[in-house]
């Protein structure tokens, strides 16, 4: 069955960007498609909960004074290390300022102190605290959000964009299939791509199963610009049976760490002088690695004896703090004392409990800083296509604030569905022709083994420890999946899993062309053979289909 649909906008996806999207644009007017491959409120990053809350910088002076958004654009600016578009940043830095009244008259609720003052607290690579807070990461605002929607907005769940549609090499709608097999086709002035990243690339993930990286594989295959795609943030986190963030703080009671030998995974001192205490302080004060902190010692060494196979039951390493824990000194920790309570009580709503046996934990793939390159109007290389939040390049660059994502997502969310809106009818056909289908299906390999091969290589490769010679790997087991991929077995997977693992495969094979082309270390990105920062490097890596 096929079916024809028709609107101005176009929204894919239907997180905090692609909510603010939809919303702004039918406030402006537009009718509206929005698109999601799951349910509302339950799919995509901004509904996956890994942590008990989630900043959101704004530098409105509200917890320091001093602070502006000439102070936040300066330390985006100064994190990015040259890879952040200036114009775009300043967007965000101002833009900002409106986000906590606008989502409030919406209906979010930010957390507040016990006398009712805003909680506002410090991110990674910030200068200031900027950061108000919110449960639940995005799942307040995607809620608010969809009670402000109008009549004019179709939401679609159970929906994947196949295919973006262009005429004269404008965007003019999409392909798209529904969990049944019917197959759409949906003509539109503009498409809003805000579907975000691809953390389940890898075998150890922040991100829910539906993160495959479309955003990127769609904006590819239309012809636009893609930019960053090998700065992507990795964080710690805990492996089953409980699944979260590992919160930095911990690192503060100096935990012990090993193999499943027993051994020690870190030495005392690091071979560049650090001593391991010296590290898990520098740790325990943001997320997120970084070549640029000394702290990079732990996830480089973890990693490591990972690959050396040393990793435990579930491949991870072993982080025992229960003594640390229980004998710490009270008052000398500050930042840990103020922030365990909410910490603890998480992981104990996740079966986790620190305080009384050691957990296992690993590196885990979180967001790419990277995405299709825009412009301050969130408008992409290709007419008629823009792009918001986590699918998008230039908000942020070789390493990014905490907080910032959120933020950008509700930003630049809001800026794509005003631009969207206000395009003309230039290229717009009520009858676009059907794009050929994907033809992928057979009787080789079971597709699941294909995707845990990639997932495995990626994982192995390309997180946190980078050099030729791993790149020279992963091509290979890309090369292989490219080659048995058309001729899987995919049954009993989804209809659309063809274009999830073409999705998958396209842009891992973006990623590793983006690290191997940057030979050298800076930010979120590590090349053991350049483990230095090289000025020759110092401008974004842009990918384009020619």
């Amino acid at each position: 069955m096929k079916e024809r649909l028709s609107c101005d906008v176009l929204v894919v996806g239907a997180g905090v960007c692609g909510m603010r999207a939809a919303e702004s644009a039918s406030a402006a007017g537009a009718s509206v498609i929005l698109a999601v491959k799951g349910k509302i409120g339950s799919s995509g990053a901004s509904a996956y909960t890994v942590t008990e809350a989630s900043g959101f910088g704004v530098a409105d002076g509200y917890r320091c004074p001093e602070d502006s958004p000439d102070r936040h654009f300066e330390d985006i600016m100064r994190a990015g290390h040259g890879m952040c578009d200036p114009a775009v940043v300043r967007t965000l830095v101002d833009g900002a300022l409106d986000t906590v009244q606008e989502l409030e008259g919406f209906g979010v609720s930010f957390e507040r102190e016990a006398d009712g003052r805003y909680l506002v607290s410090q991110g990674c690579f910030g200068s200031l605290p900027r950061n108000y807070n919110l449960r639940g990461h995005g799942t307040g605002i995607i809620r608010a959000l969809r009670q402000h929607l109008k009549e004019s907005v179709r939401i679609m769940e159970d929906v994947m964009i196949t295919d973006l549609l262009l005429r004269g090499g404008r965007c003019v709608g999409a392909a798209a299939l529904d969990r049944t097999g019917r197959e759409l086709l949906i003509s539109a002035k503009a498409v809003v791509l805000a579907s975000g990243g691809a953390g389940r690339l890898f075998r150890f993930s922040l991100n829910p199963a539906e993160m495959t990286g479309d955003s990127y594989a769609l904006g590819y295959l239309a012809g636009a610009k893609l930019q960053n795609l090998e700065f992507m943030q990795v964080g710690m986190g805990v492996l089953p049976p409980g699944k979260s963030i590992l919160n930095s703080w911990i690192w503060s009671v100096h935990p012990k760490v090993t193999d499943r030998f027993g051994n020690p995974v870190f030495p005392e001192v690091f071979p560049d002088g650090i001593t391991l205490t010296e590290a898990m302080d520098l740790k325990s004060t943001h997320y997120p690695f970084s070549m640029e902190s000394p702290s990079r010692n732990i996830e480089i060494w973890m990693q490591r004896a990972i690959a050396e196979g040393r990793g435990c039951d579930h491949g991870g390493v072993m982080m025992d703090a229960v003594s640390a824990l229980k004998n710490r000194q009270a008052g000398k920790l500050q930042l840990f004392e103020d922030m365990w309570r909410l910490t603890n009580a998480w992981f104990l709503s996740r079966g986790i409990r620190p305080e009384e046996s050691p957990m296992e934990i690993a590196c885990f793939a979180h967001a790419i800083n990277g995405g299709l390159k825009i412009d301050p109007r969130a408008k992409t290389s290709v007419p008629g296509l823009y792009a918001a939040g986590e699918a998008s390049a230039g908000p942020h660059g070789a390493d990014r604030l905490g907080g910032n994502m959120l933020v950008t997502c509700t930003v630049f969310g809001k800026i794509a569905g005003q631009e969207a809106a206000a395009e003309t009818d230039a290229g717009f056909s009520p009858n676009p022709e059907m794009p050929e289908p994907l033809g992928w299906g057979g009787s080789g390999k079971p597709a699941g083994d294909l995707i845990e091969n990639l997932r495995s290589a990626m994982l192995n490769n390309l997180l946190v420890v980078r050099s030729e010679e791993k790149c020279r790997r992963l091509e290979e087991v890309l090369n292989q999946i490219a080659e048995e991929a058309p001729s899987a077995d995919f049954s009993g997977m989804s209809v659309w899993a063809p274009y999830e693992m073409r999705n998958m495969l396209l842009t891992s094979q973006l990623m590793l062309e983006a690290v191997r082309w940057r030979r050298e270390s800076r930010g979120s990105h590590y090349r053991e053979d350049y483990p230095r920062e090289n000025p020759e490097f110092e401008k974004p890596y842009t990918i384009q289909r020619t």
